[in-house]
């Protein structure tokens, strides 16, 4: 069972050495989670009463001048027969309770973080305070958010966190002022920071984060479809759709499109597309419940939901949806056109904000980047960010006045030599829950698998290629323009800095004309060694005509190439007028790593499950 919130209870008091608060609905096996704020009295006076309680967090006193009192945090798991209420001691004095009842959680690996700030004099104004980042046990459970105001010079108005859910609010004006709040947990990546800012002043302030991960996560992700173990027909798979919220997963409903075709990139953003019939008042209900047809709902829609796309019981693609076209043809039916894009997408629409620069290795400097983006309020999509380093160590540096997203300052200093490769790839964790995996491979992703496909006057399952030749994409010459050194006196002016120009020798010698272009650095170095380094990879890349393959294959009832697949190599085997066998062999058996697919599942206008593979081309 995932592990949820059932109930919630709660009440202050203005001068009390006790409060007894009602205990919130409950069942037997319940994890009862009690958290306590006072005003005065040492933090060892402060106790519950009744048998099978444990203390799991606690903060004392943060204001300046020790006034007493603090935070303690307790868990109970709920018998057969407990009371209908329970009391808490503390110093004479405000206090607030709030009780959590929550079913389905797992008492012994609850997680507690703290943090807390003191109002400094003159003013003793204080009006923020952190609730910090954790590392959950488990993709699955409860991400629970409390912050507490003391001495606040008036009543205290708390925000709703964003992905949050407000369980309780308790205050005693000018003395205590107390909120909970709560989101499911969908991923074992770390829970990042989230900030509460308040109306009023106070002289100190508490934040804790509490996980309670599910006693068991089979619950933790919509069952996938269930299918046969032998599919006797190509292209016979059974997808379904599930729609969850971005920033929480947590579950919407399933949808029902037509005319799906999804697919992944390396480098760039995959796309999503479908479209939903609405043929009665019955299915326009329960996709109104998704896709709002007021602007006023901000419940659901476009920028806050994903789709998550499942083939026979696998996770093949996550992608938010960003946008929607309602329409009626002239023939009266009604039909929803959805769009949207993995989640590489959502990291280019996300600005930076702060002048942000990190050392270290290029891996390490990309990771502190994701981190930085994932800590802003409303940005912590739960990335789990892979370890390890590459071995090169580089400055990045992200300016907020070049008014660029966290994705294109990651694309761009990713492209840079020593350059390296990364994708977003979900996936099923261990425990039952999604994980959204940032991945690296520096120069690129390697896979270890080799797909096979075939295309002969016997069959095959190629079902269509093709092969471009285009000169105006090399050149036998190149010259490389970088970025602007900046000067000090602007009267004086500035060039770019550039490369040599370089020759395809080869080319040249083989008697080739003499034709090519000025290439943009991707990190507009200003060091000219780094210009020369890139514009001879360059040539000896693209030198002459490059070459760009593609091709569309069927795929079986249970294939080994997914867009999970990435970075894997396809080979291709063909026997046909174009190429015909040499030496009994066939005459073009060539293997390419693979850097993008696109699937199109089956519909009335394909007839079979396709996927179209892009194949790497030469590139610096």
């Amino acid at each position: 069972m995932v592990a949820s919130i059932r109930d919630a209870t709660g009440k202050p008091v203005a001068s009390a050495s006790s409060i007894s608060v009602s205990r919130p609905s409950s069942s037997s096996g319940d994890v009862l989670l009690c958290i306590h704020s006072a005003a005065s009295g040492d933090l060892s006076s402060m106790k519950i009463q009744g048998s099978g309680w444990q203390t799991v967090g606690s903060r004392g006193d943060d204001r300046l001048f020790g006034d007493g009192g603090g935070t303690k945090i307790y868990r109970k798991t709920v018998g057969s027969s407990e009371p209908g209420s329970y009391t808490v001691q503390q110093g004479t004095g405000a206090g607030t309770v709030v009780m959590l009842s929550i079913k389905g959680g797992h008492r012994d690996q609850i997680i507690v973080r703290d943090d807390g700030d003191t109002g400094l004099p003159p003013e003793f104004e204080l009006d923020e305070v952190t609730t910090p980042s954790a590392f959950p046990p488990s993709g699955s459970g409860v991400d629970i958010r409390v912050a507490v105001a003391w001495d606040p010079d008036g009543s205290v108005s708390w925000p709703t966190a964003s992905g949050y859910q407000v369980r309780s609010t308790q205050q005693v004006t000018g003395a205590l002022s107390m909120v909970v709040e709560s989101k499911t947990l969908v991923t074992s990546a770390s829970v990042g920071q989230v900030r509460f800012r308040i109306n009023r002043s106070a002289t100190a302030m508490h934040g804790f984060t509490i996980i309670v991960p599910s006693a068991t996560t089979s619950e933790s992700t919509p069952t996938p479809p269930s299918f046969p173990d032998f599919s006797p027909a190509r292209g016979s798979g059974l997808y379904r759709y599930t729609v969850h919220d971005l920033l929480t997963g947590a579950y919407r409903g399933d949808i029902y499109p037509q005319d799906v075709s999804f697919d992944r990139r390396i480098g760039e953003a995959g796309a999503f597309s479908a479209t939903l019939p609405i043929p009665n008042r019955r299915v326009a209900a329960l996709v109104g419940e998704i896709i709002p047809r007021y602007a006023s709902d901000l419940t659901s829609g476009p920028g806050r939901i994903a789709v998550h796309v499942w083939r026979a019981g696998d996770l093949w693609g996550e992608y938010w949806i960003t946008g929607a076209v309602i329409q009626r043809s002239r023939r009266g039916s009604i039909t929803i056109q959805l769009r949207g894009s993995t989640l590489e997408a959502y990291l280019d629409h996300v600005p930076v904000e702060q002048d942000l620069e990190y050392e270290g290795d290029q891996i390490s400097c990309a990771r502190s980047l994701l981190n930085n983006m994932m800590n802003l309020s409303g940005a912590n999509i739960g990335l789990t960010l892979a370890g390890g380093t590459a071995g090169d160590p580089r400055n990045l540096q992200v300016k907020a006045q070049d008014a660029t997203t966290y994705g294109t300052a990651l694309r761009g200093y990713s492209q840079t030599f020593p350059s390296f490769e990364w994708v977003i790839t979900p996936a099923v964790g261990q425990h039952g829950g999604i994980e959204r995996r940032w991945e690296w491979g520096a120069p690129t992703i390697e896979g270890d698998r080799e797909h096979v496909f075939m295309d002969s006057p016997h069959g095959g399952d190629i079902l269509d290629w093709s092969e471009e030749i285009d000169a105006l994409r090399g050149g036998t010459r190149v010259m490389v323009r970088g970025g602007t050194p900046e000067v000090e006196d602007a009267s004086e002016g500035s060039t770019p800095v550039t490369s040599d120009w370089e020759s395809a020798s080869s080319h040249m010698t083989a008697g080739w004309p003499r034709f090519g272009q000025v290439v943009d650095h991707p990190g507009e170095s200003t060091w000219k060694p780094e210009l020369d380094y890139y514009a001879e990879r360059w040539i000896a890349a693209l030198g002459g005509a490059v070459r760009v393959y593609s091709c569309t294959v069927a795929l079986g009832a249970r294939p080994t190439l997914s867009p999970s697949s990435l970075g894997d190599y396809v080979r291709r085997v063909m026997v046909n007028q174009w190429h015909p066998r040499i030496n009994a062999a066939a005459g073009f058996d060539q293997s390419q790593r693979l850097i993008g697919v696109g699937i199109t599942p089956v519909s009335r206008t394909t007839g079979r499950e396709e996927a179209q593979l892009i194949l790497e081309e030469a590139h610096v």
